[in-house]
């Protein structure tokens, strides 16, 4: 009988525990509700790739150009500054040499000479360097 008594009391004090306890923890906020914050302080933002679709066409000796970009911004006024993700301009490379620096969205070569060419058109940064997107084909430019 006294065996009982203890078991029921120490029953009753171990429920009395855990109840003190499962209210304490859910009327409290938990330490990792700030854990998203201090991830966002720490890491650095998602960046996404831009990406580049070129349409062209041959009039006579003009190339014309037809740039679709997305996650990419041209920038004229920041070129030579500090690189922002998405933000620069476009090189443009004919026959392996860099020709122009494009900041829109259309543009036409002029005067192209004869014969086959390799066109490059390639997203850079603002401070030149690539981004690692360009596109490539070749022009037969007829005399």
């Amino acid at each position: 009988m006294v065996f009982r008594r203890i078991l029921y009391s120490l029953l009753t004090v171990v429920a009395a525990v855990g109840l003190v306890y499962a209210y304490k923890s859910t009327s409290e906020p938990m330490a990792s509700t700030n854990v998203e914050t201090a991830d966002a302080e720490t890491h650095a933002p998602f960046q996404v790739t831009p990406k580049l679709e070129v349409n062209h066409r041959l009039e006579k000796h003009d190339l014309h150009l037809e740039m679709k970009v997305t996650n990419f911004t041209f920038s004229l006024e920041n070129m030579g500054k500090e690189n922002k993700d998405g933000e620069g301009h476009v090189h443009l490379y004919i026959d392996g040499k860099k020709v122009m620096k494009l900041f829109g969205s259309s543009y036409v070569w002029k005067d192209m000479q004869p014969g086959q060419h390799l066109v490059t058109v390639e997203l850079a940064h603002n401070n030149h360097d690539s981004y690692g997107v360009k596109q490539e084909f070749k022009v037969d430019v007829k005399e």
